[in-house]
């Protein structure tokens, strides 16, 4: 059997001019995340990341936490079929999709810096992509997502082969997408899983020729002992 570690990338600047870069807490995350793994002992083939900065960077600072172990920065292969969708699009495309009066309610365009507003507005808007209720040249469709998220998957287990320990440092849409499809449940469940999938958390698949099973979903044990509640976050 191999294993897949879907690393969720380290906190992100929200709120800032720039999501797409870690906060000091996020490469904490991350760091932590390669410190794990030296730790216990399991041995890293190979680093995949998607090609946004947040998952970049994360991927790097477990590369560095896994140093005394030989995994380097060369390491780390960028694949662009583990980016996450694309959010700014996607707020954009619905909001487009309501009134003036709907948009005012809801409180767009000053949500972006309030979270939990923000957060609501999210999962309406996510909850209408899936359901194929909104439409932009600048947003793929929920099922050419996916697709491209198992495509990936699949070519990796097929090329990497036997007994290997894989780690792919992406976002929340890529990991819950890739767990619904492993369970093989509605694309509904995948974007749920989205909003549970804490930062720098651990989903492990395992594979052999024949079969894909989900071994561990967001889990944080690099984390939750450490006595720092402040370690533990969503965005």
């Amino acid at each position: 059997m191999s294993t897949i570690y879907l690393v969720r990338h380290g906190q992100g600047s929200f709120g800032s001019h720039d999501y797409d870069r870690l906060s000091p807490l996020g490469r904490e995350q991350s760091r932590l995340v390669g410190e794990h793994f030296l730790q216990t002992g399991e041995q890293i083939d190979r680093i995949y990341t998607g090609s946004l900065r947040r998952q970049r960077e994360t991927a790097e600072l477990i590369a560095l936490g896994l140093g005394a172990q030989g995994v380097a920065l060369a390491d780390c292969t960028v694949e662009p079929a583990f980016d996450e969708y694309d959010g700014s699009a996607l707020l954009a495309s619905y909001a487009s999709s309501l009134s003036l009066d709907e948009q005012a309610q809801a409180g767009w365009p000053a949500l972006l810096t309030e979270r939990r507003k923000f957060q609501l507005f999210l999962e309406r808007a996510a909850r209408a992509w899936v359901e194929g209720q909104i439409v932009s040249e600048a947003l793929v469709p929920w099922s050419g997502f996916v697709g491209r998220i198992v495509s990936a998957l699949d070519r990796i287990m097929a090329t990497e082969g036997r007994n290997k320990t894989l780690v792919i440092a992406t976002s929340g849409g890529v990991i819950g997408a890739a767990v619904a499809n492993v369970l093989g449940q509605s694309s509904y469940l995948g974007i749920e899983l989205n909003w549970a999938v804490h930062n720098g958390s651990l989903t492990r698949l395992i594979y052999s020729s024949s079969k894909v099973s989900l071994s561990m979903f967001n889990a944080l044990p690099h984390l939750s002992h450490l006595g720092r509640p402040d370690l533990i976050t969503y965005r």
